[in-house]
């Protein structure tokens, strides 16, 4: 989980250099369609079998209208956006609507140590972006509004994954992405800037980070994490700010700050304490 979501935060690096290329349709037909095209094959080396029932496939049709909103939401918010905000405020809200969603439900009795961690968090990335370096009038901006609704859709679509129980998460994942290709190509695919064939090393490289990195890789141990965990594997999310700040350093040049390491350390100690974990638990 931990290696999937530095893998995820690469996306939101790379989103800023293919915005510079494709539009937000034909990102997801791209990204799916080369996602799908690389999961096939690993299926079938491992052997696992394609078959998926009605109702597996139905849950997965749902996750996959939930994903393709997400991915444009989310790319459309980066866009105009700095890539360590739309990371951090993303991952920041998605596993607090996950848990208000969840205790409005019903299936999730609030306890005041969850409340308590997910501050934590909060507080932990807003020292990490340096929050107050923003006003009010940039907090609702449109770029805010695409990625709240982003983190929403993300929401929506861990809880929908948590209810497949029958099929193989690979198989269940496999059918995210096909479905999620199908839909956006049929509905909303539009080439704007001619065919990729002829793009550069810049947007190849990107490109196939997002799709087999975060997306074959990355995604598809998310899902597999939270059918495993619950809902509780979001929190892992913390961590993706922590590393589009990394990413940062070492691929545009920026510098870590003392805020940067003093809101990783109370990120990660969220993490922890919402997870019940010890540092005793750990073994090497």
């Amino acid at each position: 989980m931990i290696i999937a979501m530095f893998l995820w935060a690469s996306s939101f690096v790379s989103a800023k250099v293919l915005a510079l290329y494709i539009n937000e349709h034909e990102l997801v037909t791209y990204r799916y369609l080369i996602t799908t095209l690389t999961m096939a094959p690993v299926l079938w080396a491992l052997k696992i079998s394609f078959r998926i029932d009605i109702m597996s496939f139905i849950i997965a049709t749902i996750s996959a209208v939930l994903l393709v909103a997400y991915t444009k939401l989310f790319f459309l918010g980066t866009e105009a956006s700095a890539a360590n905000f739309g990371g951090a405020l993303i991952t920041t809200l998605m596993p607090i609507i996950v848990y208000v969603i969840l205790v409005f439900s019903g299936k999730k009795r609030p306890k005041l140590k969850d409340w308590f961690a997910l501050m934590l968090g909060i507080i932990g990335v807003s020292i990490m972006i340096n929050i107050w370096q923003y006003n009010i009038d940039e907090v609702f901006t449109n770029a805010t509004v695409l990625l709240v609704w982003a983190a929403l859709s993300f929401a929506l679509l861990s809880i929908a994954t948590s209810y497949n129980e029958k099929v193989n998460p690979l198989v269940f994942s496999f059918y995210i992405y096909i479905v999620a290709t199908a839909l956006n190509s049929i509905f909303f695919f539009e080439m704007v800037n001619g065919s990729i064939l002829v793009m550069d090393k810049y947007f190849w490289l990107n490109m196939i980070l997002m799709s087999v990195g975060s997306t074959t890789f990355a995604t598809t141990i998310y899902f597999i994490g939270m059918q495993k965990l619950g809902a509780k594997g979001t929190v892992y999310t913390f961590l993706v700010p922590f590393f589009v700040i990394l990413l940062g350093v070492v691929f545009l040049g920026e510098v870590i700050h003392l805020n940067t390491v003093l809101g990783s350390v109370l990120t990660i100690t969220a993490l922890l304490v919402i997870n019940n974990v010890k540092l005793s638990d750990f073994k090497l």
